[in-house]
């Protein structure tokens, strides 16, 4: 039984959290919803942001039909408020549209519109999550970039282990002080997403001079399928289930682990065309 009297509820500016894949399918997106649900029972104020603009995933995966989207904040026809969705247990979501540019392809314009509202946002919440594209797109390594704390989403096959190293790579080598955090996900005990995790730390010892931080693991779970097929968060449906407590365990670590990442009101700023790093030129 996870105590929630350890959760801290007051904080000054959350602390952004960006959840990137180290390639497509490997579970990000459920671990958003999953993650966001359970710090909202705890009774936290959460924003999920779909980072990954042109394509929708979050709202589908809890059935909510958006009447506007991101693309509606873009071109200044409708406020933060009036596309935020309300998700379970308070939990607000910016959805996604498809089809539109991504974040660096934006116009000046439309990118200062849609981050302003962000900002404005982001100071009324105790947790931001921002849901990245997988892959290692300038849109995806913006978002990461300018997050407190990065959780790097992987399972145990060998191609999601070489691109989750291959990200964390690109990443370091962007900003080599930027707090990084594994989460092997669909895997069948401790012991094998541990073995996973080395494989990582072991190359980024050896070639990157830093190890990533381990979060935990989230167990293979045949609740989660039928979660998703009935559109609900799995710590709503089977709170009880194995995935459901791997969920709240890491809900819980990075509540309690946050003090070592960046809090700040200013992570939509730092996606600014004149706030662009160097390392982008």
């Amino acid at each position: 039984m996870i105590d929630t009297t350890l959760v801290s509820t007051s904080r000054s500016a959350p602390v952004a959290l960006a959840v990137t894949g180290s390639k497509g399918g490997v579970g990000k997106s459920n671990l958003v919803v999953n993650l966001a649900v359970s710090l909202a029972r705890w009774g936290r104020r959460v924003l999920v942001v779909d980072g990954d603009l042109g394509l929708a995933n979050i709202d589908v995966l809890l059935g909510l039909i958006p009447k506007r989207n991101v693309e509606h904040l873009i071109r200044g026809e409708a406020t933060l408020n009036e596309v935020l969705l309300d998700g379970p247990l308070g939990v607000r979501i910016l959805p996604a549209a498809s089809g539109i540019p991504e974040l660096s392809s934006l116009d000046p314009a439309s990118r200062r519109r849609l981050i302003a509202a962000l900002a404005e946002g982001s100071r009324s919440v105790d947790d931001l999550i921002v849901d990245t594209g997988a892959g290692l797109g300038e849109t995806t390594l913006s978002l990461q970039l300018a997050a407190g704390r990065v959780l790097l989403v992987t399972t145990p096959e060998p191609t999601s282990l070489v691109d989750a190293y291959a990200s964390l790579k690109v990443l370091w080598a962007a900003d080599p002080v930027k707090p990084v955090d594994v989460v092997v996900n669909a895997t069948d005990s401790e012991e094998e997403a541990l073995r996973a995790y080395e494989q990582i730390a072991k190359a980024a010892r050896h070639f990157l001079g830093r190890e990533p931080g381990w979060l935990g693991a989230v167990y293979t779970d045949p609740k989660l399928p039928e979660a998703v097929r009935r559109q609900k968060s799995l710590v709503e449906l089977f709170p009880d289930s194995r995935a459901g407590r791997c969920y709240e365990q890491l809900a819980l670590r990075l509540t309690l682990g946050d003090r070592g990442a960046q809090r700040t009101n200013c992570y939509w700023d730092r996606l600014l065309p004149e706030a662009t790093p160097e390392w982008s030129h």
